[in-house]
């Protein structure tokens, strides 16, 4: 089994309802959300859970911003990064497992630190600059 297929197993399993994407990828949604499971069949241990396009940047100023929370919540949150794609901004949780199905247990943790992560990004940057 690849890694692709067992995550979209255990997505399955859990309730969600899976698709893959043109790249292979597994795509799910968590309340209204859609979050990215990426398969990397060439690292089997890397796992990485993305939640891409949760806000996108308007301004060179508001770049700026967002750089700053960004370098805040990777600095204040376990295992969540939050960086710039283009004009939008990702976060994702990245980990390592061996073997590749170690995330089974703590998949639900890091979904909610992800959020959580999200969740403080959005908080800075929407606290007016004094």
């Amino acid at each position: 089994m690849t890694k692709a297929e067992m995550y979209f197993e255990f997505l399955k399993d859990e309730g969600y309802v899976p698709r893959y994407d043109n790249d292979g990828d597994i795509v799910f949604k968590v309340e209204g959300l859609s979050y990215i499971l990426f398969a990397s069949e060439e690292d089997p241990e890397y796992f990485r859970l993305v939640l891409p396009f949760f806000w996108k940047i308007e301004s060179p100023e508001e770049r700026q911003r967002v750089l700053a929370a960004a370098c805040r919540v990777n600095a204040e949150i376990k295992v969540v990064k939050v960086y710039p794609v283009e004009d939008n901004v990702w976060a994702s949780v990245e980990l390592l497992f061996d073997p590749a199905d170690g995330f089974k247990p703590v998949f639900n943790r890091a979904l909610r630190v992800l959020r959580h992560g999200v969740e403080h990004f959005t908080e800075l940057m929407r606290t007016p600059l004094q």
